[in-house]
Parts: structure tokens; sequence; C-alpha cells
């Protein structure tokens, strides 16, 4: 080699590297990725830099794991190609000019080459010469002239990786570059061969350390140059710079899009605190979040005032240095309780001393885990409601509504005394007039004012019993020979009205069986009797009362249409379920007529106080009988139908003898 041509070498390789050294200076001024892929492939084909023809950038899609199209630059046509290379040569710019000319920042990318890169998605597949580039970094010469020539297409000797992809390995002038040339177009991706149009090109790999980044291709379809070991040398020291320089990048970017979401997701959490603590100050309430050892880690205004501090006194401090009780009962111990066993405990209508200062006022304090998994708590939430002026209005509003039955009370006992006072005063002055005549006294006239002053009686005796706040004093009774004395004492009155009492079934256990309740027996007799005759009193001439007594845990209503039928079968439950674990056993009284009541209203509200179905009375009777079956642990229930009439079932809870 003469001393020339040696020189020319050298001023190739300095200027290929200043390029190197312009394209690097220019990268390191931005952080953009699309101005450093533009900066990066116009050097490789910029007249005065490498000058390739074209240049055909594709990067890996980190969702896909595809190799797609993301720049292309170069001329659509032959004519094209020599207009841009008059007008650089005219020009006369250098690389370094041209990557800082007002020209190179307002030229948009809008070729039809590089529309249509970005339309291409190959994926990586180890059949490929683009897969087996990426996994052994080794530089593709493609030629496929040779091969449609059918010169250079020949059986490969070497067994190697590249000869089983039909390649030629081939290394460089100075033994430092490795090389490997395709001439297969089966091992081409259909795609990519058909968008480059161009036989001749070179694939060099993109690949910072070990981190694949994607592939460079170059060709020179319009100047037909044929691509040297020189230039892939050349290429692929630009390829490692462009790897590195692209990684970092996106690296950057995607760091810079971390922080901003974090950035703003710390705006959203600000906000939702901030949010969270505005709705919690402006609840009504005293709340109060502590851990586990107690200590105060969230609370409101209305807490500080509660405990007589300032909020900003209470957080962070311990709130068991504080003596708390609730009616005596110390909050702390309660609160240690609701955290060990996980389970929230309420107090209501209580009131709380702190610090040895009992407040008048009353409040509701309900105690809850706080906890952010399933897993144990974390602590508790403490929450503190003033009910002062609520329990203050329901006790105005219970003196109300005692004024107002006291009144309706009034009206009833005016209503039904007048009238009893009027026969009472009428036949005493036909009694007196009569005695004054010196005729013989009338003596039906002094049985009505006896019967009167009975019913006067019966009327005051009803008042009484419904307003009476007396102890019930409870012994054992005998209930079986208790309904027996009722049902026999209720048959004297129905006979009287040509009625008849009758069992229906269940005699068996007033008769044989020895049935005991602990209770009152008057109340109880009060109660049974009470039942008894208002089923005389809405039944009709010649009608028949009914009774069925059983025994067990099962509750329904009897079905009186159909007597052969077992309670199993009854047509409807009126309790609540069958008999738990250590509940008692229970003896259930059912009592029908054959008059159904006339609505809905009727079965509501015929346990109120003075609410009465009848033209006579003070309708108390029903609502002392509900009174005295609760007083025992029993229930009573109604039900009525135009079938089946009217049916009072009782329930009441046996002794275990």
């Amino acid at each position: 080699m003469s001393a020339e041509d040696i020189i020319k070498e050298y001023q190739d390789i300095l200027r290929q590297y200043n390029i190197l050294n312009q394209i690097s200076k220019t990268v390191s001024s931005t952080l953009d990725l699309n101005k450093i892929l533009k900066i990066i492939l116009t050097g490789v084909t910029f007249g005065d830099g490498f000058g390739f023809n074209r240049a055909f950038l594709f990067l890996i899609d980190r969702h896909s794991k595809n190799l797609r199209g993301r720049m292309a630059i170069g001329p659509s046509s032959a004519e094209d190609a020599w207009k841009v290379w008059n007008e650089i040569k005219d020009k006369n710019y250098s690389l370094e000019e041209y990557l800082g000319s007002e020209k190179f920042e307002n030229e948009q990318q809008f070729s039809v080459l590089d529309e249509k890169i970005k339309q291409i998605s190959m994926p990586i597949d180890k059949n490929r010469v683009v897969w087996k580039c990426l996994q052994d970094g080794i530089p593709r010469n493609v030629d496929l002239v040779s091969a449609a020539a059918g010169g250079e297409n020949e059986p490969v000797e070497d067994s190697g990786p590249a000869a089983l992809f039909k390649e030629r390995q081939a290394f460089s002038q100075d033994g430092l570059v490795q090389v490997i040339t395709v001439n297969d177009s089966a091992l081409i991706d259909a795609e990519l061969a058909e968008y480059i149009d161009h036989p001749k090109f070179c694939i060099i790999p993109l690949i910072s350390r070990t981190k694949k980044v994607g592939i460079l291709i170059v060709d020179n379809k319009y100047n037909q140059r044929d691509i040297t070991s020189d230039d892939i040398k050349f290429l692929l020291l630009l390829g490692q710079f462009a790897a590195s320089s692209i990684r970092n990048t996106i690296i950057y970017n995607d760091l810079k899009d971390s922080i901003s979401a974090l950035s703003k997701l710390n705006m959203k959490l600000n906000y939702l605190k901030d949010y969270n603590e505005k709705i919690i100050e402006s609840i009504p309430v005293s709340i109060i979040v502590v851990d586990h050892n107690f200590t105060v880690t969230q609370c409101n205004e209305n807490c500080g005032k509660l405990m007589g501090f300032s909020k900003e006194i209470v957080m962070g401090k311990q709130i068991n240095t504080h003596e708390i009780y609730i009616d005596g009962i110390n909050l702390i111990d309660e609160v240690f309780k609701v955290i060990k066993e996980n389970k929230a405990q309420g107090f209501y209508k209580v009131n709380m001393t702190i610090n040895g200062e009992k407040s008048d006022e009353i409040f509701d304090i309900m105690l809850v885990p706080f906890k952010f998994s399933e897993e144990n708590p974390e602590g508790a939430v403490i929450i503190v409601e003033n009910v002062t002026n609520t329990v203050r209005l329901e006790t105005e509003l219970s003196n109300t509504k005692k004024l107002s039955q006291l009144g309706k009370l009034a009206a009833t006992v005016a209503h039904e005394i007048r009238n009893p006072l009027i026969a009472i005063g009428g036949y005493a002055a036909r009694v007196k007039r009569k005695f004054l005549e010196g005729a013989q006294t009338d003596i039906g006239n002094l049985e009505i004012i006896i019967e009167e002053v009975k019913r006067l009686e019966r009327i005051v005796n009803e008042i009484l019993d419904f307003a009476s706040g007396r102890e019930v004093k409870f012994s054992e009774v005998n209930i079986s020979l208790l309904l027996l004395e009722c049902i026999n004492l209720a048959k004297a009155a129905a006979e009287q009205n040509n009625l008849e009492i009758i069992f229906d079934c269940g005699r068996d256990l007033v008769e044989n069986a020895n049935l005991h309740v602990f209770g009152s027996r008057d109340h109880l007799k009060q109660a049974f009797l009470n039942i008894l005759n208002n089923a005389i009193d809405a039944s009709g001439k010649k009608d028949k009362i009914k009774i069925c007594i059983a025994k067990g845990a099962k509750d329904s209503f009897y079905d009186f249409s159909d007597s052969a039928r077992k309670m199993q079968d009854s047509i409807s439950g009126i309790f609540s379920k069958d008999r738990a674990e250590g509940e008692p056993e229970y003896i259930i009284i059912y009592i029908n007529n054959s008059a159904p009541l006339a609505n809905r209203e009727d079965i509501k509200n015929i346990f109120l106080p003075f609410y009465t179905t009848k033209t006579k009375g003070t309708g108390l009777g029903l609502t002392i009988t509900k009174k005295i079956i609760e007083q025992h642990a029993g229930k009573i229930e109604v039900n009525s139908s135009i079938e089946n009439g009217t049916t009072f079932a009782i329930k009441l809870p046996l002794m275990d003898i």
C-alpha cells in the first residue's frame, strides 16, 4: 500500500471518528428521544457523515417484545436523492453545521419512508436473521444479488451457528470486526424485505452492555455503493453509542414519568388526606384513633374539646395518661379488650368522667377495631357522640306522649263513667220518688243501680291495672289447673250468651299433665280471662269458641279449620325459630272465635292503649293482657282471616321440674 493510500485511509478514519464525536456532542445536548434518533440517523445518511442513502431504526417494544419501526431517514426516490445531495453540496454544509442549523431543528419527519416504517412490527423469530443478529451481536451484511445469480449461495462446509443459518462468516481486513453475510432471502422477514425493497443492506445490532435495544439498517439503494467492512466497523461504534444513548434516554424519561406520576399521586394523596381530615372535622362527633400503645394517631377538633385540650396537644400522646371513665368503667380497659378480641363494643346514654371531672352531658360511645387488613387490628377507633339534646328531646317526647295518653285516658274515663252515672242518677231519682210517694220500691231499679256501680268499679280497676307500676310477685304456678279454672269460669259466661267453648286439641295437657310456669297466678288468670271474655264478646249467637293447647318449642298458628291436622302442619309461624340449645320448653294456648277483625289496622293496633273495636269498653283489656304476658317472658300474637276467624296465641316458658 502506497503512502498516499495510507494517508487517505487514516484521513477517512479520522473523518469518521470526527463524525462520531460530532454526533456524540449533539446527542448529549438533548434528552428528547425523537431528536436523538433523528441526530443518529442524520449522521448515518448525511453526505459529510457516513453517507448512506437510507437508514432505518427499529426499537424493541417493552410491552409486546416485538421490533417496531420507529424512524427512517432517506429519499423516497432516486430523483429526490440527487436533489438532496446537490442541495447539501451547494450549501457546503458540514455535519456539525447541519446538526446545529435551524433547518435541522425545523425539519419534520413526514416523509413516506418514515410514515411507512412506523407501521411495521416484527416478532422476535429465532429462525430469522434479525433475531440472530440481536442474539450474538454480530452485524449482518445482506446480499441477495449474489444469491439470485447463484454465485454465492453455495452449501458451506462450516458446521457452526452461521452455517445453520446459511450465513458466511468473514472478518474485516484488520481482523477486529466480525461480519456475517446473508444470501438466503428466506432468512429475512418478508415484511422487512418488502419495505426496504433493495437486495443489499446491512443490519447493525443496537446493544447497550447486555441490554438489547433494537437494530439499525442502512443501505445505498440509489448510488449503489457497496457497504464495506470499514463502514460496518464504524457503524458498530455508532451502534454501541446509539444503544447506550437511546437506553439512557428511555430510562431517564421513564424515571421522569415515574417522578411525575409519583408527584401527581402524592398530590392526590395529600388531597385525599386533607379531604378525609375535613370529613372527620365536619362530623359532629369526637373521633380518636389509637394504636396498640394507646398513642393517638388521629383525632378531630371535637375530641380536643372533649378532652379539654387542643387537638395538637392530644395528637401523638398516649390516651391512657388520662383517667377516662364511662359510668364507672375504665375506658382504656375496654379499648384494650376491643383490640384483643377484635370485636366492637358500644355504650349508650352514659356519663363520662375525664381526669376526675364528671360531665353532666350524656354520650353514646362506640369502640371499633381499627385494621388495614383482615389480620389482627392495628388499634382502635373511639367514637364519642354527645346525645344530651337527643335524650332531652326523647324525654320531652315521652312526657308529651304520657300527657297525650293521660288526656285520652281522661276523655275515655269521662265517657265511660258518664253513662253508668247517668243511669245510676236516673234510677236513684226514680227510687227516691217512689219512696217519697210511699209507693213500693221497684227492686229492678236497685239491681240496675248495683250493676252500673259494678260497671264503674270494673272501669276504675282496668285503669288502675294499666297505670299500675306495682312490682309483680312471682312463684310457681300450676298452669294446667289455672287454665281449667279460667275455661270453666268462661263457660258460665258463654252459656248465658248461647255460646259453646270446646277443646279442639290439647285437652290432655291440662287435664292430665302437671305443667308449671314461674309467675303470678292472679295476673295470669286476669290475662286468660281477658282473652276468653274478648272472644265471647266478639262471637255471635250459637258460635263456638275453640281452644287448642300445645307443648314444645316449634311455634305456629293452629289451623282451626281442620282439627285433624297436626301442629307441625299448621298454616303460619308467629314466633321466632325452633328451640335453641338451653332454651326452655313452652306452652302455647290458642283461643279462636269465628269473628274476623275488620281490617289489617285492627291487627296492627289491637294491643295499643285505648284502641278498641267494641262499642263499649276502655280499650285497655288487651293492652293489660300483653303487659302481663311479657312480664312472664312470654309472647302474645293475633291472626285473623275470613276463613278461620280471629286467633290469639299465648306462649309462656315452662319450668323444668
